[in-house]
Formats: C-alpha cells, sequence, structure tokens
C-alpha cells in the first residue's frame, strides 16, 4: 500500500510539472490577455482533474472494503470535494494510515485549501514523531501559505528539520532558503537555493534561482561576507520578452526623509490582494536607491509557480523595513497602489508616505 502512494505521488507530481508548464508558457503572436486566461483556466481544470484522479485511485485501490463511485472522467469542484469527503470518512475508521493523511494534505493543498491541507500535514507529523520528510514539508507549506510570517517561526523550523532528514529535498530546500532570508541570514538562503541550481531544475525554474542567487550574491559581496562568482551572471538566462512585468516608481516623502538611514533595506514587492501567501514578485534594495524605477516581473517570484502571471491584478508595496525583511513591522515607512493588467498601462507610481502602526 505504502508504494503504491508513493509511486501515485511521484506520477501525480510528475503530470502536473508536464502538463500545466506548457499551458503556463507564453505564446508569441497571440492576444496576450486572451491566452493568459485560456491558460490559468487550462491548469486549473488539469490540477482539479488530477487531484481527483489521485484521491480515486487511492480510495478504489486500497485494501479497505467499502463501495464507492466510480471517479468521473471530468471532475468537477463539487466531484473533487465529495471524494475528499470520502477519503476523511476513511481516515476516521483507519486514523493511523500516514500514507492516507498525506494524501488528504497533498488534495487539499492542490485545490488551495490550506487550513485543510494544515491539519492533515499536522496528523501525518504527529503519527510519524517528526521523522516524515513529506509531512514536515508539507504542514510548513500550508503554513506559509496561510500565513507568510510563519516562516521566521514554526514553519521556518519545520523546513530545517526537513532539511536534516532530506538534504537534498528540492521543496524542502527551496522554502528552506526563503526562512534563512527572512531570518536575514544571507548566506544560508544563498547556499540553498544554490544546492537546489545543482539539481539540474527545469529552464523554467533556472532563470528565477540564478537572478536570486546572483541577487544575493552581489549583497553579500557588498557587505564584505562573500565575493560574487564572476561566473554565475554568465549563466543568468535572460527574462522572455513575453513575461509580464510592472514597471514601477517609488519615491519617499520629503517628510520621512531624515528618519530614514541610507543602508535601511527597501522591498518593493507585489501581492494577491485576495490570496494571502508570499509574494508573487519581490526585490530588495535600500533607502540609498530612492527614488529608484525598478521593473516587477515574473523572474522575481518567490515561489515558481505562484507569480504575477497568474493574477489579474496585483497590489505592489514599497516598503522600508527596519528589521530588514519583507514582513510589515510597527513603525516600517511604506506606500501602496493597485495594477490591473486588463487597464492599466504605463509606470505605476507610488510614494512612501504611510507608517505601518
Amino acid at each position: 500500500m505504502t508504494l503504491f502512494i508513493v509511486l501515485s505521488a511521484v506520477m501525480l507530481t510528475a503530470a502536473v510539472v508536464w502538463l500545466i508548464l506548457p499551458l503556463l508558457r507564453p505564446q508569441l503572436d497571440v492576444d496576450a490577455v486572451a491566452t493568459r486566461r485560456e491558460r490559468r483556466v487550462a491548469s486549473a481544470l488539469t490540477a482539479i482533474l488530477l487531484c481527483a484522479v489521485a484521491v480515486g485511485l487511492y480510495l478504489h485501490l486500497s485494501n479497505w472494503d467499502w463501495n464507492a463511485k466510480p471517479v468521473a472522467t471530468a471532475a468537477s469542484d463539487k466531484e473533487v470535494e465529495t471524494l475528499l469527503r470520502q477519503l476523511e470518512a476513511k481516515l476516521e475508521k483507519n486514523p493511523d494510515d500516514v500514507a492516507g493523511w498525506l494524501l488528504l494534505g497533498r488534495s487539499y493543498a492542490t485545490t488551495g485549501q490550506f487550513p485543510r491541507a494544515r491539519d492533515a500535514y499536522q496528523r501525518a507529523d504527529d503519527l510519524t514523531r517528526g521523522e516524515n520528510p513529506e509531512a514536515l514539508i508539507g504542514l510548513g507549506e500550508a503554513l506559509t501559505m496561510i500565513d507568510e510570517t510563519a516562516l521566521r517561526g514554526r514553519a521556518g523550523q519545520l523546513f530545517d528539520r526537513a532539511l536534516q532528514l532530506a538534504p537534498n529535498h528540492p521543496k524542502a530546500l527551496w522554502y528552506g532558503s526563503m526562512a534563512a532570508l527572512q531570518a536575514g541570514d544571507l548566506q544560508t538562503g544563498r547556499d540553498r537555493l544554490k544546492m537546489l541550481l545543482a539539481q539540474n531544475p527545469p529552464e523554467e525554474l533556472r532563470g528565477i534561482l540564478e537572478r536570486q542567487v546572483q541577487d544575493l550574491d552581489q549583497q553579500l559581496s557588498a557587505s564584505g561576507q562573500r565575493a560574487a562568482p564572476p561566473a554565475l551572471a554568465n549563466t543568468t538566462q535572460p527574462a522572455a520578452t513575453s513575461q509580464r512585468a510592472i514597471r514601477v516608481a517609488v519615491i519617499l516623502a520629503p517628510t520621512l526623509a531624515s528618519r530614514v538611514g541610507k543602508q535601511t533595506a527597501l522591498f518593493v514587492l507585489a501581492r494577491d490582494p485576495q490570496t494571502p501567501g508570499a509574494p508573487l514578485a519581490v526585490q530588495r534594495r535600500t533607502a540609498a536607491d530612492l527614488p529608484l524605477t525598478i521593473e516587477l516581473s515574473e523572474r522575481d517570484a518567490m515561489i515558481p509557480s505562484r507569480t504575477i502571471a497568474t493574477v489579474p491584478r496585483v497590489q505592489v508595496v514599497a516598503r522600508l523595513s527596519a528589521s530588514g525583511t519583507p514582513q510589515a513591522q510597527s513603525g516600517d515607512f511604506y506606500g501602496q497602489a493597485d495594477y490591473d493588467f486588463a487597464s492599466a498601462s504605463g509606470t505605476l507610481q507610488i510614494v512612501i508616505d504611510q507608517i505601518v502602526p
């Protein structure tokens, strides 16, 4: 049974990547707005269908003696929810089935139900007493998607523990790097991204990783901790001409200029106003760079599957952070503005003139 679940998880992950990445990849000479809308719809339907099939296979091919309805060939949200309820019911009868809780957690995460995914992964983690990397990583990811500040607390600790058990796990390295960077440990964050790059990721992800490593090398070099490797910049792939991007001009209100140190961290980020979680794009500068104009693009994503190309509208925030982390802290100075890709054009203007209470 365990072997079946492991194989199912591997095949499901491979299928999602294989099917969804081409759907998300921009195509030339096609209306950009219409194409993005079609890709988002196709990607969502693909993820839902694969989730339903995975749960259906688990329910129908498990050793439990129970009667279940066949999985429909075209799964709707309602049908997926029904399958998940059935899986929950079976787990109530067999609450020690770790593989079942892991599958339930993955299924809820796939459908964006992160509080439920958290609970399922928590149960799997309890049963394995913190010794199962998949339970640790799934729980940490769910906590992060619910509240990104969890990376500085429990979620970060979960990813660190997962890396102790599985040092080369790609997802643990990615989130572990994010946690280290939020804690101000640039060296660890950079090293984990380098380990991820060493695993020969797909080209769609390689450019994002190389860009982030390059930025971290520059920051470490500026602080005297590390000289930036000269060869890295030569391997960075140029951004695709069809990538979605936002041009942002940021200035600091004159009334606040005397209250900000030149080395204060400046974060310019885009986030989904409808869904909590990590920013869809982010760049780190310092107050000494103000005023500045930058371009936020898909290459600036923190999570490769969550970029500014996946939403119709974003909220762009420019924040001066005394703590050095992108999360808002009391006393931080910030400015923000909304950007609708369907109607907006030109440069988005942001004035940093507000204070976080």
